[in-house]
């Protein structure tokens, strides 16, 4: 008799000290991994310990164990590049500050473009209305009556995107420029639906206006 309470009582501090590894992983994967395994033993405990199971808390339980297991395959999905075209990918290695389930959520704004001829991205003082990220091809910008060219990959328009302004100068890309492009009002919406996205986006900004200046 004793040794079946000892056995209880382990239980129960055995679920309690997985619930608190849990709690002290900042990997959300780590984190849920462990609060599910100590719901697994509570609900031991709910139906074995007592004289007659206690259904309410292996009810919660197994509510608690399901909504984390959910949690689960979302953060493991995040984590994966599964449905990704080999020019997704490549793009993606190129906006690496974004998980792969962010730059799923961005594509869906977004759209692959091949340039036929040269292609006018922005026009100096005029609004913008797409956001464009070019993978491949010669981007041509005009300003104040110079030109100069810059390389890619690059974005185009991103200052005009953070601060709501007018293009600041003509850019143009050459024929066969590969390149992708969001509609700014979509991909605000989208921003403004996922933090982490919005996070990851401003990273890659930073990075590529920096390798602007370096190169300048």
């Amino acid at each position: 008799m004793l040794d079946h309470v000892l056995v209880e009582e382990n239980i129960v501090h055995l679920g309690a000290f997985l619930y608190l590894a849990g709690f002290l992983c900042r990997d959300q994967l780590l984190l849920r991994g462990f609060i599910v395994a100590g719901d697994i033993l509570y609900i031991l405990y709910f139906y074995f310990a007592p004289a007659s199971p206690l259904w309410g808390g292996i009810f919660w339980s197994a509510v608690f164990t399901l909504a984390n297991l959910a949690m689960i395959g979302r953060i493991l999905s995040d984590r994966s590049a599964y449905g990704m075209t080999e020019e997704d990918r490549r793009l993606h290695g190129l906006l690496d500050t974004l998980t792969p389930g962010e730059f799923r959520r961005l594509m869906r704004a977004g759209h692959w473009n091949r340039a036929d001829g040269n292609v006018a991205i922005t026009l100096e003082g005029q609004p913008l209305h797409r956001l464009a990220y070019v993978i491949d091809g010669t981007v041509t910008v005009e300003k104040a009556g110079h030109a100069f060219t810059i390389t890619s990959p690059t974005f185009i328009g991103e200052v005009a995107f953070l601060i709501d302004r007018p293009a600041s100068a003509t850019v143009t890309l050459s024929a066969g420029a590969r390149y992708v492009t969001w509609d700014m009002k979509r991909l605000r919406r989208a921003l403004l639906r996922s933090p982490a996205l919005r996070i990851g986006l401003g990273a890659a900004f930073n990075r590529d206006l920096a390798e602007k200046v370096a190169r300048a």
